[in-house]
């Protein structure tokens, strides 16, 4: 399609647009299911689209709102021959604007349904564009990842916390060249729910014993239970049975030997923090099976992704600067998060080389993945971990938790790194994605002697008590600054609406001062178009702003007298006679007659305004 035909299409359009837009409004003179029209159409673009229609809507409110009044008063005058004074534009004017005001300022309530738009977006998208497309949210064949993926803010779950951390639900550990899967096929063992090791974390400094309230809304398809790294145990109802698979760390909930979705229980755990002398130090003694298991990659990968690997870590002598290296890579490099068009491997291509070498573009499975398998080809162990990013901070709860809103768009993958002696690091590779989990520049952490237990307790207890009081004292801060905004906002309305009430009030009473000029002006820009009735009514209220209106029981020809005795003219009783004979006779014949007034009321009219 060449330039000069699209020029011609759009010409086209636009004198559709222009012929649909003169006739509702100057022929039908209605023009209300255009306006709902272009209502929905910027709010489709709004919606659908990158365009940031906010302004726009707002413009065609007020624009439409001013147009319906118009249109309104055009119908009465014709349909009910109501005498249309000008200054009843001025007064609508006045409440169109204040009704744009108060909805562009006023408070407004949060959205109170779920939200159908990506739902759409992804069911169009995957009927459209078939198995390239994939929905964002958890699932459990990750064997072949790239392609599309389509957000969707459906909620999953919401979560009470103490503070914000990922939620695991499974990790991975064979790479094939396409995607993840697990090795070994290890049945569910059932565990003592109130009493849980996973052994992933050993010699490391906790906060200990915090609680999360889990409540699921939509698990999708694949039942899973979420929880943060370390959890102590989980509360559920007693006849619930609780299993986990070893090999993924996947937690099962089983109901009379069934597979069921845990609709809501608590969580129990453990945060832990690392201290980065101790990463440091952990630089060998890895146990040989997880050195055979979590190093593994496939015999076709490209040697440019083992040399790349290599080069990133040239310099760095500990294990924990080789993975912070590699980490960094991401960002320095000038890789792209996204998640529309991305490309997936051919049987002869590999995923992550792909990504590393041809795309540099991807989601956090390309990130995540990359990451592992430039660990694993200078013989770090590392896992592939799915799960959830902490989500949306909905409120601080009055008991100072605070709660979370985890939708199927937070579905996420990351990395978890395995240092001897220490066990499973969780690390983020991908771009724009903040690690939540605490690194200290402090020492090997040790056990506290007998005579420091009370210290130390007295010493975690002044600082939690200090840590709530600052909380506390900041949602009053801001608690504040919000009313105190709102009553200010609401005293900048009120003095809008005083003005606007004021400037109508003083427009209507000195109306008699400012109608002539605008007689005038109006007379001169719309000499052509105005009616002879409306030319008779603006002449008579013309007059009546110099003083001179018809008495009562007093004759038109009477009146013409007297208004003609003030002036020292004749030109009213001329006026008056053809005007006698557009009221009896409904229209002015003869084109003579309606040029003969026309020049007769311009006269008459610079009179009455010298």
């Amino acid at each position: 399609m060449s330039n000069l035909f699209r020029t011609f299409l759009f010409l086209i359009l636009l004198w559709v647009m222009a012929y649909l837009f003169q006739y509702w409004l100057f022929q039908v003179k209605k023009i209300f299911a255009f306006y709902v029209v272009t209502i929905i159409f910027l709010a489709i673009l709004d919606t659908f689209t990158r365009y940031d229609a906010d302004s726009a809507i707002v413009r065609t409110m007020a624009i439409g709102l001013f147009m319906l009044g118009l249109l309104q008063m055009s119908r009465l005058k014709e349909r009910e021959a109501v005498n249309v004074r000008a200054y009843w534009l001025l007064i609508f004017s006045a409440m169109v604007a204040i009704a744009v005001g108060i909805g562009l300022h006023a408070p407004k309530a949060e959205p109170q349904w779920p939200d159908p738009v990506p739902f759409i977006k992804s069911a169009a998208k995957e009927a459209v564009l078939g198995n390239s497309v994939r929905k964002i949210g958890y699932g459990i064949d990750d064997s072949r990842l790239g392609g599309t993926l389509v957000m969707d803010r459906t909620t999953v779950f919401t979560a009470q916390v103490n503070e914000e951390h990922y939620w695991r639900v499974e990790s991975k550990d064979f790479y094939t060249g396409k995607g993840w899967e697990v090795s070994e096929n290890i049945p569910p063992t059932f565990i003592n729910k109130d009493d849980i090791y996973l052994g992933i974390l050993e010699n490391v400094d906790k906060e200990k014993n915090l609680t999360a309230n889990v409540l699921f809304e939509n698990a999708g398809f694949h039942p899973h239970i979420v929880y943060p790294v370390d959890p102590v145990s989980i509360k559920t109802a007693p006849y619930i049975e609780l299993a986990i698979d070893r090999m993924t760390g996947k937690f099962f909930a089983a109901e009379n030997g069934a597979v069921v979705q845990l609709g809501s229980y608590k969580v129990i755990y453990d945060l832990p923090r690392f201290s980065i002398e101790a990463l440091k130090l952990a630089n060998s003694g890895d146990h040989p099976y997880i050195k055979k298991l979590y190093t593994q990659l496939p015999p076709l990968l490209p040697d440019r992704v083992k040399e790349l690997a290599a080069n990133i870590t040239k310099d760095k002598a500990t294990r924990y600067e080789k993975v912070k290296a590699v980490e960094n890579y991401f960002a320095l490099n000038g890789f792209i998060y996204e998640t529309r068009n991305i490309a997936i491997p051919s049987e002869d291509e590999d995923y992550v080389d792909q990504f590393l070498f041809e795309t540099k573009k991807g989601y956090c499975d390309n990130f995540s993945s990359a990451m592992i398998v430039l660990l694993r080809s200078i013989d770090i162990p590392s896992r592939w971990v799915k799960g959830y990013t902490q989500g949306d901070l909905v409120k601080t709860l009055d008991n100072g938790k605070k709660l979370y809103k985890v939708t199927n768009a937070n579905a996420h993958s990351w990395v978890e790194v395995y240092f001897p002696g220490i066990g499973w690091v969780p690390f983020e590779p991908t771009k724009g994605f903040r690690n939540p989990v605490t690194f200290t520049e402090s020492t090997i952490p040790q056990m506290p002697q007998a005579g420091q237990n009370e210290e130390l307790l007295n010493n975690q207890n002044d600082g939690k008590e200090k840590k709530e009081n600052e909380q506390t004292k900041d949602i009053y801060q801001m608690n504040s600054g919000i009313l105190k905004n709102f009553k200010q906002l609401m005293k900048n309305l009120g003095i809008l609406i005083c003005l606007a009430i004021l400037l109508v009030v003083l427009a209507f009473k000195g109306r008699k001062k400012w109608y002539p000029y605008w007689y005038k002006i109006s007379t001169r820009l719309n000499k052509n178009t105005v009616s002879p009735n409306h030319m008779f009514e603006r002449l008579f209220l013309l007059l009546e702003s110099k003083g001179l209106k018809v008495e009562r029981g007093e004759t038109l020809r009477e009146f013409a007298s007297r208004v003609d005795a003030y002036f020292g003219t004749s030109e009213m009783r001329q006026i008056t006679d053809v005007y006698e004979k557009y009221l009896y006779a409904g229209s002015i014949r003869k084109i003579e007659d309606w040029e003969k007034v026309r020049k007769l009321l311009e006269n008459l009219t610079k009179k009455i305004l010298s």
